[in-house]
């Protein structure tokens, strides 16, 4: 060994105190000696030794109350304490085991057994330690994996929340507030096809940090500078300004769980994008198949009525011809050639006039067919809309539901 093993014997008997160093004096052992409880405790104080041999019948307070203040003090209440007594009854065993005494060794005894006892109560105390020092490790790495999973249940959380939400503002700040739970203070950007916007908790974003947001790369997903980390996702990027660099365990998780957030945040992004180009897109081809129907409408009224002017017009234009033809003097073979003529014309001008009519049977087909397309994609829009409500009222109701 290189550290001396270090016994501590209190004893008001010199005779026994020689006797104990006699027996366990070594190169590996070093034997201390004190003659009262008091000294005993003022020893062990200055200098807290491997094991305490500890006389029961002393002047002054005796071995059980010099026991019960050797529990009682940080330094030694975990150092091995073994009873040395005349007394060897059940009683007084007892009464040793109660006020913290490890062993009980009845005077006289052997060399032989006091350092077998000491030697076996040694390595009681190492396991004892090691054990401790297992199931601290065991302990932390318990309190880790429940920490570690109650982030990962946040992060859930936050995932089944972002699917309802319809803009980015909302998104992106339910993003801070969720990685403010675990210290965070953050700031982000977040770049569509029309703009570029920042989002803070805390404060503003200083010009420097939007700097450095913008110029990091984003081939490169954490860009790390001091407590600093900036996380790049195409769509979203985020400054995290208090990194745990004294906790290397929460920062590995932290690191690890970052990229789940924006994930979801950038595919979030793209699908509020994409969800605001349909809506435009729908809302413009509902006001086309407006405008088509109406101007639609229109020509087919204009064209019925043109017909009726026509007919008219027809009608009063062959009447005055014939009025016209008795005042010309013309012979009969001359005036029913005209006639004849004129009625042909004029049939055929009606005929044509007639097939307005087919022209508004179409247009009248039409007309409902872009009426029933538009009550479609009205129901449509409304659906969406209502199942986007919806959606968003049972996570809302979920919200006060522990995952892990």
């Amino acid at each position: 060994m290189t550290n001396k093993i270090d016994i501590l014997a209190i004893d008001d008997d010199k005779f026994v105190q020689k006797m104990i160093a006699r027996a366990l004096d070594s190169e590996s052992t070093l034997v201390r000696t004190a003659d009262s409880g008091e000294q005993g405790l003022e020893l062990a104080k200055n200098k807290v030794p491997d094991i305490i041999l500890l006389d029961v019948e002393m002047p002054g307070i005796n071995g059980y109350v010099t026991c019960e203040r050797l529990r009682g003090t940080v330094e030694t209440c975990q150092v091995p304490i073994i009873f040395l007594s005349g007394r060897s009854s059940l009683r007084e065993r007892m009464q040793g085991y109660e006020v913290g005494g490890d062993d009980y060794l009845v005077k006289p005894f052997e060399n032989e057994n006091l350092k077998a006892r000491v030697e076996v109560l040694f390595n009681y105390n190492a396991e004892r330690q090691s054990l401790q020092h297992q199931y601290q490790i065991a302990q932390k790495t318990a309190v880790d994996a429940i920490t570690g999973t109650s982030e990962l249940g946040q992060a859930i959380q936050f995932l089944e929340k972002s699917i309802a939400f319809q803009s980015t503002d909302e998104l992106i700040g339910s993003l801070l507030s969720s990685l403010e739970q675990f210290g965070l203070d953050c700031c982000a950007m977040t770049e569509s096809k029309e703009n570029v916007s920042w989002f803070a908790v805390k404060g503003a974003i200083s010009p420097i940090e939007k700097e450095l947001i913008e110029m990091s790369d984003k081939e490169k997903r954490f860009l790390d500078f001091g407590q600093r980390t900036i996380v790049n996702f195409p769509l979203v990027r985020l400054l995290a300004r208090n990194m745990p660099l004294d906790n290397h365990e929460k920062y590995g998780r932290l690191k690890d769980l970052l990229p789940i957030y924006l994930s979801a945040v950038n595919v979030k992004l793209s699908s509020i994008e994409t969800q605001s180009a349909l809506n435009r897109q729908s809302e413009d081809m509902l006001n086309s198949f407006k405008s088509i129907r109406r101007y639609l409408y229109h020509m087919g009224t204009t064209i019925v009525s043109s017909r009726e002017e026509g007919k008219v017009i027809t009608s009063e234009l062959l009447q005055e011809l014939q009025s016209d033809l008795l005042t010309m003097g013309l012979e009969q073979d001359q005036e029913d050639y005209l006639l004849d003529r004129i009625d042909t014309v004029v049939n055929d001008v009606m005929l044509k006039l007639d097939a307005g009519c087919e022209i508004r049977s179409v247009l009248s087909f039409i007309l409902s067919s872009l009426k029933s397309l538009i009550d479609k994609q009205e129901n449509i829009l409304d659906e969406f809309n209502k199942s986007i409500v919806q959606n968003t009222d049972v996570i809302q109701a979920d919200d006060n539901i522990e995952l892990f």
